[in-house]
C-alpha cells in the first residue's frame, strides 16, 4: 500500500492535548523543511496508526512556539500530535 500524503495548517502540537483527544493523532516527525518563498515551515509527521504522512505548514512564529515546548532541540524523531 502507497503512503499518501495530507497538508494541513497549523495544527501541529509538541505534548500532548488537554481537550478534544480524539481529534489529535500522534506521529513522529520525519523531515522539516522551510520554504523561502512561502515563509513558511513544513513538518512531515509519520502517524502511529497510519500509512499516510502529514505535512503540516506553519509560519515562522508558529514553528518557534511549537520546538519551543519540545524537550529537545531538534524536532526530527520526536513524538508530536497533529490534527
Amino acid at each position: 500500500m502507497l503512503a499518501r500524503t495530507v497538508s494541513v495548517n497549523d495544527r501541529i502540537r509538541a505534548k500532548p492535548p488537554a481537550t478534544d483527544e480524539g481529534r489529535w493523532w500522534p506521529g513522529t516527525v520525519e523531515v522539516v523543511t522551510f520554504d523561502d518563498h512561502e515563509q513558511r515551515y513544513a513538518v512531515q509527521v509519520a502517524p502511529e496508526d497510519s500509512d499516510d504522512t502529514v505535512t503540516v505548514r506553519v509560519s515562522e512564529a508558529v514553528y518557534d512556539l511549537f520546538t519551543g515546548r519540545l524537550d529537545a532541540d531538534d524536532p526530527v524523531d520526536e513524538r508530536v500530535w497533529v490534527k
